[in-house]
């Protein structure tokens, strides 16, 4: 039992923790993702400005929604979709329960069964002193708990029908295939096969069975369109699987000749350590995609690992030119601090301030910035940088001292004191929270 209720506790409140999953960043991967989600609340009559994805690095096939409006993908779910209409069903699905407001109402049905076998546990023990029957109080607290927990399940797997259905009906406005829902429940069909014991703890605790959310769906299939070859699924698969698979499982997918396949070769070569061999793909496909600016990216983070910096900015640079993405911007910063002149730092310092509008909480940004100011001999302007990466490292106590203390040296009328006030408030609020 307290296995099952740390499970639901996970599933419930796993938004509380998020700083602790794998994530991943990457621009080309989360433009594309968000675009697909967009797409998917436009038809759910949701705000499509609304909708974010985070990318967790687990081989897993999962996405799950915590509260809001951001979606939750696992790796996993993108790698083992073999076409867009597989991650196409589960992001409806996960659509279904925002749309269903089913983690708000989850919460409180979850706390009902928390109050409900507190109460029995209460119970129980009246019961065993009034009786001197210890064993008969143990048996109200574990039957009681159990039905609790039970109802709890069973309100999940009314919801996870539920938002089967309205991925139905999303997945047929938009026109891709009902055929990905069919390929994700055999994956996960193959799962349940292969790890049984844990699928019973958790999984089927709360969701139908596979089979009958097979059959809940069956006459949907009927003449529904074939699955849909999606061009920029297919590239982001291809970059996740290159990055994320050992070398031999990712050739057996990627050993062609079409530019997705030159696009993994050239991952899967230069984590081998075959730059040659990497460049000469990447050059390939810039050539024959001139504008794309994530293949400028990749080549420029490949140049910057391998401490060739003048080219890392200039492919840098090129990136950013198409596509100016804060990320992208953060990217090319680091590269200009590389060169250690005031020139290069001012530009550095020019990304970050943009970049941070949209990506505050981005820790190498505030450190990279309390860098450039460094270089450019604003040592007051640095420490306000470093209070914000302090604060995004988890280090409240040091983000609080080094703001209230680098506040008093600031011109009061700053966007820099400003901000250091805003963080000191949130800090407070921090506090009273915990």
């Amino acid at each position: 039992m307290k296995k099952l209720i740390c499970i639901f506790v996970l599933i419930v409140f796993c938004v509380s923790k998020a700083w602790a999953l794998n994530l991943i960043r990457d621009t080309e991967t989360e433009e594309t993702l968000t675009d697909y989600v967009q797409q998917i609340f436009k038809a759910a009559n949701l705000p499509p400005e609304n909708a974010e994805v985070v990318l967790i690095n687990d081989p897993t096939i999962n996405a799950f929604v915590a509260g809001g409006q951001t979606i939750f993908i696992h790796t996993g779910l993108i790698t083992q979709s073999k076409y867009i209409d597989d991650l196409i069903f589960v992001l409806s699905h996960e659509t279904g329960h925002i749309v269903g407001g089913h983690v708000t109402r989850g919460i409180a049905e979850y706390q009902k069964a928390q109050k409900t076998a507190l109460i029995s546990t209460l119970l129980g023990g009246v019961l065993a002193v009034a009786s001197g029957r210890p064993d008969a109080g143990i048996a109200v607290m574990m039957g009681s708990q159990t039905s609790a927990m039970g109802t709890f399940g069973a309100y999940r797997q009314v919801e996870e029908s539920s938002a089967d259905r309205i991925a139905v009906d999303i997945v047929q406005k938009l026109g891709y295939s009902m055929n990905g829902f069919n390929n994700i429940m055999g994956k996960i069909q193959a799962e349940e096969r292969l790890n049984a014991d844990e699928y019973q703890i958790g999984y089927l605790r709360t969701h139908p069975l596979t089979s009958d959310r097979k059959q809940n769906i069956a006459h949907f299939l009927k003449n529904t369109p074939a699955e849909t070859n999606d061009d920029s699924f297919n590239r982001i698969r291809a970059k996740l699987v290159a990055f994320m698979m050992d070398e031999k499982q990712a050739l057996l997918q990627y050993n062609g000749t079409t530019n997705n396949d030159l696009y993994a070769q050239s991952i899967i070569d230069y984590r081998a350590h075959r730059l040659d061999e990497a460049f000469k793909k990447l050059d390939t496909l810039i050539q024959q995609e001139p504008d794309n600016p994530y293949l400028y990216e990749l080549k420029g983070q490949f140049k910057f690992e391998t401490g060739k910096i003048d080219e890392a900015i200039q492919n840098y640079q090129k990136a950013y030119d198409l596509n100016d993405a804060p990320l992208i911007g953060i990217a090319l910063a680091q590269a200009r601090l590389e060169k250690q002149d005031k020139n290069n730092a001012q530009k550095a310092l020019d990304l970050l301030n943009k970049a941070v509008i949209t990506e505050g909480d981005s820790a190498l940004a505030w450190r990279l910035m309390a860098s450039a100011y460094n270089r450019l001999n604003k040592p007051d302007l640095a420490q306000y940088a470093m209070a914000e990466y302090y604060y995004q490292t988890g280090k409240t106590k040091q983000a609080e001292k080094t703001a209230k203390k680098t506040l008093k040296k600031l011109d009061k009328n700053s966007v820099a004191h400003q901000h250091l006030n805003d963080l000191l408030a949130q800090i407070k609020l921090d506090k009273k929270d915990n």
